[in-house]
């Protein structure tokens, strides 16, 4: 059935279109949700079944992910073995607790509680097929119980079975999907690193960014260091100029002149020795640092001062005992 409409074309005039009458949606005749058991399986030990995809949504619908962490699996063992159960976080809407006890468990500390939780977590598709069984609470699983954090170790020999051989992942990721004709899929995707090697690279990437936060902090503080040490050398010097030809050079052009002077430092920035030849070839004095003129002034005037008091004589010829 379709229907003729009017609709305005680009020069402003109005031509009949036919379009659907009616527009047909897929929808989801099935309802599905996912639970999660930290105890190996155990019956009776299974979280709330959460809905992921209710009745009537849309199909195809997803991917909708599901994170896994080591990490927060223990911590919801740990919760669950102190008396608290681990749903009581998201009834209370407040994982702030849980999350802070699974980042207490990572690191090297926590390795043997996140192993023995990751190899014991199951994970099971649910789904609903008619909306009579919300009132009874049925659900179907759909396939067998998912090990999510587990995977076989690659040295495992041919034709042994078992989970000896299992190991624990670190993280892993799960999308499920619903396609238009009801057909549940679940892809997993891990990087592959176990609880140990995952630990191992997040402390070498720690150490990688405090040895990068180090590295650079030592490039800034030593050009600050520099840049400091290096003006202190050149008032040093200018200050030296200054004084030498304070002293050699009294009411002279370049006596005071500090613009001269710093000129002549930066001009022979590095070849200070060549600065220093040129001066005592011109003038025929060393040139000395600035507290070198002040330490000869001084030793001079005490000199001067001592010769003038052995040339001091009694001239009366007066013995001291006050008599003519």
């Amino acid at each position: 059935v379709k229907l003729v409409v009017s609709v305005k074309g680009t020069d402003g005039k109005h031509r009949p279109k036919p379009k659907p009458a009616v527009d047909v949606k897929s929808v989801a005749a099935c309802q599905v949700a996912v639970s999660f058991n930290y105890f190996g399986g155990e019956e009776g030990k299974w979280t709330e079944p959460k809905t992921v995809f209710d009745f009537d949504r849309r199909v195809p619908a997803g991917p909708y992910r599901v994170e896994f962490s080591a990490a927060e699996c223990a911590a919801h063992v740990k919760c669950a073995r102190s008396g608290k159960a681990s749903n009581d976080f998201r009834e209370i809407g407040d994982e702030t607790v849980l999350m802070d006890m699974a980042k207490s468990l990572e690191g090297a500390r926590g390795i043997p509680e996140r192993e023995e939780a990751a190899l014991r977590l199951r994970f099971r598709v649910l789904q609903r097929t008619t909306r009579d069984d919300e009132e009874n609470g049925r659900w179907i699983r759909i396939g067998d119980d998912m090990s999510p954090l587990t995977m076989e170790h690659s040295q495992k020999d041919e034709g042994e079975s078992g989970r000896d051989h299992l190991v624990a992942c670190e993280s892993a990721v799960m999308e499920i999907s619903l396609s238009p004709v009801g057909l549940i899929t679940t892809a997993l995707t891990t990087n592959g690193e176990t609880i140990v090697q995952a630990t191992k690279s997040a402390r070498n990437s720690k150490l990688l960014k405090y040895a990068g936060i180090f590295g650079s902090l030592l490039f800034v503080g030593g050009f600050l260091v520099k840049s400091f040490v290096e003006e202190r050398v050149f008032e040093r010097d200018t200050q030296r100029v200054l004084a030498y030809y304070k002293h050699v050079a009294p009411n002279s052009f370049h006596d005071g002149d500090e613009r001269h002077a710093r000129y002549m430092v930066w001009k022979y920035k590095g070849k200070k020795d060549a600065l220093w030849r040129r001066l005592e070839a011109k003038y025929g004095f060393p040139v000395k640092h600035a507290w070198e003129w002040d330490d000869d002034e001084e030793g001079e005037r005490e000199a001067k001062g001592g010769e003038e008091e052995e040339e001091t004589e009694d001239l009366d010829g007066s013995d001291g005992s006050g008599e003519l």
